[in-house]
Order: C-alpha cells, then structure tokens, then sequence
C-alpha cells in the first residue's frame, strides 16, 4: 500500500510539468518560464533520486527519474526558446 502512494505521489508530481512542456513546445517561448526555478527542481529530484537509491525506495528512484527526464527536457525547451529580445 505504502508503494501505492509513492508511485500515485509521483505520477502526480510528472504530471505537474507536462503542460509546461507542452506549452512550451506548441507557442516555441518560454520568456516566461524561471531557468532558476527549474534547475532547483532538477537538483532537488536528484537528490531525492539519491537518498532513494541509499534506502532502496524503488517507487521514489523510478518516478522522480522519470520526473527529472520531463524538468531536464523542459530546462533544454527554456533555453532553446528563449527570446533574446532584451
């Protein structure tokens, strides 16, 4: 039960940053988007990956593995997109 809720958690979680995502790739800007906030999501999932990875708490490597692989495409769209209008 107690893997139930980790992974239901992480499913939740990936799922926060897929409109972003899809945003993002549909208008092709991001200006709006904090390159900051992004890369302390990314160190704070792998982090998270690591002290799962000390525990052997698979369900909270698998999902914020996956998590970290939609914040990482995310943070490439950010600054693919970014205007350099200034």
């Amino acid at each position: 039960m107690t893997d139930a809720i980790a992974y239901l958690a992480g499913v939740i979680a990936m799922i926060t940053f897929i409109p972003q995502v899809v945003r993002t790739l549909r208008t092709r800007r991001s200006d709006d988007i904090s390159p900051t906030m992004l890369v302390l999501t990314l160190v704070t999932n792998l982090l998270y990956i690591w002290y799962g990875a000390l525990l052997e708490l698979y369900p909270i490597i698998i999902m914020l593995g996956i998590m970290s692989l939609i914040v990482l495409l995310q943070v490439f769209l950010t600054f693919k997109y970014r205007s350099t209008d200034a």
